[in-house]
């Protein structure tokens, strides 16, 4: 069921502190209840959620979810919880599950690709997915994608900031150039509406080239070119620093 939640992002927290803006509690709206143990812990966490008592809020919505694991209403109200601690992963997670599986243009998908923004943890296809017309590709373009590995690195555990670039590298396209400060280790880059020809996908962390490839670019199709220890420029036991 779609319910009326609260959907302002506050100010941004301390700088330095590395935490997410938080957002403003979760009206205490129906969910999809399985039981009333599940109702009764909703309901405490929503009643701990208006005394802003967060981290015991957060635990009565897990609690509360783990009878109900599919329901999304939970879900958002545990990571609007959580987005009051400095359990940022956790929000993380549960805010970007909550944006795969609910429902298109509800509040809580809304909300939560809202905050993965404000925060820079929307992936580059769920933001290209937010942006109205953004789907539609050229057909005379293609479009360049891939995973970004390094030494089993768990961007949940460490954040690794990677600028990647698509520089044209033929006479046609030498104009051309794409690219985003924001990609990081563990997760996909994406460039779309890529005009055909030869480019050179060009990576760095911390100002350290990692990698710098060839890469093809025909028109309509998609060129997937993941970045690994196997065809990076630098040592395998580099160390990236985290953010």
């Amino acid at each position: 069921m779609r319910i009326l939640l609260a959907t302002a992002v506050l100010g941004l927290a301390i700088a330095g502190c590395q935490r997410a803006p938080a957002l403003a509690p979760a009206s205490s709206a129906p969910v999809q209840i399985v039981g009333s143990l599940t109702e009764r812990l909703k309901s405490e966490g929503d009643a701990l959620m208006k005394e802003h008592r967060y981290d015991e809020a957060a635990v009565k919505y897990q609690a509360a979810l783990n009878e109900a694991t599919s329901d999304i209403p939970i879900r958002f109200a545990l990571a609007v919880a959580l987005s009051h601690t400095p359990r940022r992963e956790e929000t993380i997670t549960h805010f970007r599950i909550v944006m795969q599986r609910g429902t298109p243009g509800s509040a809580e998908v809304t909300t939560a690709r809202e905050w993965l923004a404000s925060a820079k943890e929307l992936e580059a296809s769920e933001s290209l997915a937010a942006t109205p017309g953004s789907s539609a590709s050229d057909p005379k373009k293609g479009r360049v994608l891939g995973k970004i590995r390094w030494n089993d690195i768990d961007p949940y555990k460490k954040r690794v900031a990677i600028t990647v670039s698509l520089i044209g590298d033929d006479v046609e396209n030498r104009d051309v150039r794409m690219g985003r400060p924001d990609f990081k280790i563990g997760r996909v880059y994406e460039f779309r509406n890529v005009p055909p020809g030869a480019y050179r996908l060009v990576a760095e962390a911390g100002g350290t080239p990692m990698w710098d490839l060839k890469v093809e670019v025909p028109a309509a199709k998609d060129t997937t070119l993941d970045l690994t220890e196997s065809n990076a420029s630098v040592a395998k036991d580099f160390t990236p620093s985290s953010n």
